[in-house]
């Protein structure tokens, strides 16, 4: 029996989703020495955009060989991986699954033996990717043991048990495999984008349409819905692309109505956009199509769009332009009066939080309310619907959600029990919320879904799970999103903040620190996000990872959603 012993933290107390172990994969090294061998006869088979050699055992392989020699020939898909399994015993070869997953790591991987037929492969785990696609990121540090078995063939060892999935470092898993956002309607028809992992080749286009019509992954069941109905193929079994245009054949009951036609089309559009060589989509039923003129391929809708940077400078709120603070029509003579130390305000700009001594009020059209008197409150969030979010670090499983007419409610989030919540935002479109959690001396992010009401967008739940979507080092100070897609983070670590952009599914950047770094603003893109430190100096990037001083005697930033 294969065994993995893996040191993980406790992130099922946490009712954190972790993959079990690894997915589909790709290629293998380029041969350094050895004959010439002749090219592909057939290029329609090069499934990969990028495609190397696999070798199958040499003569007299020791088990470590084997071990090696097999995981280099696994990242090679070609004929159902038939090179790979050159190096499994016959009876193995039929029963190993190469797309049960993916092991991503990076560093060295020792090999010791376990007794006469049996050995360990050692490896510092970076991620993992389930068989959807979703990819999950596992702490610095951590190390995973791999069991393999082996049995002698005549004169030669061959590998007898050994765990499903493929292995792949970290520089070959980026260079064959690629990142897409596969989206969903969400509250409202908003798109909900759900980040997977897939390997670059030919069959991209069909594989990110069969996850479409697949539905939502478990993070976003009970958020999303797909506009396919249920049942729904694809005619042909697979995606035909050429000169730019992704013909997709469906085929299934209720394709004939005309709003499920829209939301398919809308899916389509703008899942399939970051796909090399896909300009424009058509959509057929049975044939035939559905539009008279193909669609061209879209990008995600206006929700996705950056605000501009607000907050408190010299006593005046605003937004900040080059020419100083704009002031917000009806909402920035009550901040002001307010003069709290926390602000977030709405991206439409029509309602604000603030915290003050007294709790978060909520602000909008010139007046003011209290929506939530607890201790010990964190930086309040109001999201595109125009719901404030409070919540107190003595109390973290309890959000408070208030609206301008009145509404009130709690909304309870189980995965945030017992944990030293530092920050909390809610992503652009509304479906995600993510949580900052200081871990003595490392920090990390937590991401849930958000359930809402589809008309209005009240919001009614979280999901019962969340993913830790970020790891950093340093004590947590501060989290705000970016966009629907990424988030930022700052850590502190000595006297500076160290500033990380990451998000779900992806792998985190660090971007350099800030001296005496407080708060963070995301902005929309990477050249909008700005530090706040502790004096009231403001910085925003310079470069790959500096930052430079953009304004001074800055009181507060506010969060834009």
């Amino acid at each position: 029996m294969t065994q993995r012993n893996t040191k993980r933290a406790s992130r099922a107390v946490l009712g954190v989703v972790v993959a079990a172990t690894m997915s589909l994969s790709a290629c293998a090294a380029i041969p350094g020495s050895g004959a010439v061998q002749p090219g592909l006869t057939d290029i329609n088979q090069a499934e990969q955009a990028l495609q190397f050699s696999a070798f199958g055992p040499s003569a007299g392989a020791t088990q470590e060989e084997l071990v090696r020699g097999f995981i280099t020939a696994a990242r090679s898909p070609i004929d159902d991986y038939s090179v790979a399994r050159e190096y499994l015993t016959p009876e193995y070869a039929d029963q190993w699954d190469p797309y049960f997953g993916v092991l991503v790591w990076e560093g060295s991987r020792p090999f010791r033996p376990d007794g006469d037929a049996a050995g360990m492969l050692l490896l510092s785990v970076v991620a993992e990717v389930d068989p959807e696609g979703r990819l999950l990121l596992t702490e610095a540090g951590e190390s995973t043991e791999l069991r393999f078995e082996f049995t002698r063939e005549g004169d030669e060892w061959r590998i007898s048990s050994a765990p499903a999935g493929v292995i792949l470092d970290r520089a070959t898993f980026d260079a064959i495999w690629s990142q897409h956002q596969v989206n969903f309607l969400g509250a409202g028809g908003r798109l909900v984008p759900d980040t997977r992992w897939f390997l670059s080749r030919a069959a991209l286009s069909t594989e990110i349409v069969n996850a479409l019509l697949a539905g939502p992954s478990e993070r976003f069941e009970l958020v999303a819905r797909s506009g396919f109905p249920e049942g729904t193929s694809l005619t042909k079994n697979a995606v035909t692309v050429e000169d730019g245009l992704a013909r997709v054949d469906i085929k299934g009951e209720g394709l004939n109505n005309p709003n499920a036609q829209e939301e398919m089309l809308l899916q389509l559009q703008t899942s399939l956009q970051t796909v090399s060589g896909v300009n424009r989509v058509e959509l057929l039923i049975d044939g035939t199509p559905v539009k008279r003129k193909p669609q061209a391929v879209a990008p995600m809708t206006p929700s996705q769009v950056g605000a501009k940077l607000a907050g408190m400078q010299n006593g005046k709120f605003g937004v900040f332009t080059a020419s100083g603070i704009e002031p917000v029509i009806g909402i920035s003579p009550v901040v002001e009066e307010l003069d709290g130390d926390a602000i977030a305000l709405s991206r439409s700009k029509t309602v604000a939080a603030v915290r003050t001594a007294a709790g978060v009020h909520i602000v909008s059209q010139g007046f003011t309310a209290v929506i939530d008197g607890r201790k010990g409150l964190l930086a309040p969030s109001v999201d595109d619907d125009l719901w404030t979010w409070s919540l107190s670090a003595a109390e973290p499983t309890k959000m408070h959600v208030a609206s301008a007419s009145g509404a009130q409610h709690d909304i309870v989030i189980p995965w945030l029990d017992g944990l030293d919540v530092r920050a909390v935002g809610i992503a652009p479109g509304g479906a995600m919320i993510g949580a900052l959690i200081d871990d003595g001396g490392k920090s990390y992010v937590l991401v849930g879904g958000i359930l809402r009401e589809n008309e209005g967008g009240m919001p009614t739940a979280v999901t019962p799970k969340a993913d830790i979507e970020l790891w950093a080092s340093g004590e947590a100070l501060d989290f705000d999103w970016i966009d629907q897609n990424r988030f930022v983070a700052v850590t502190k670590q000595g006297t500076a903040g160290k500033v990380t952009v990451g998000g779900p599914g992806t792998f985190p950047s660090e971007q350099g620190s800030v001296p005496d770094a407080e708060e963070i603003f995301g902005g929309g893109n990477r050249t909008q996000i700005r530090v706040l430190t502790t004096n009231g100096e403001l910085f925003a990037p310079q470069g790959a990872s500096g930052w430079q001083r953009v304004a001074s005697d800055v009181e507060v930033i506010a969060k834009r959603g």
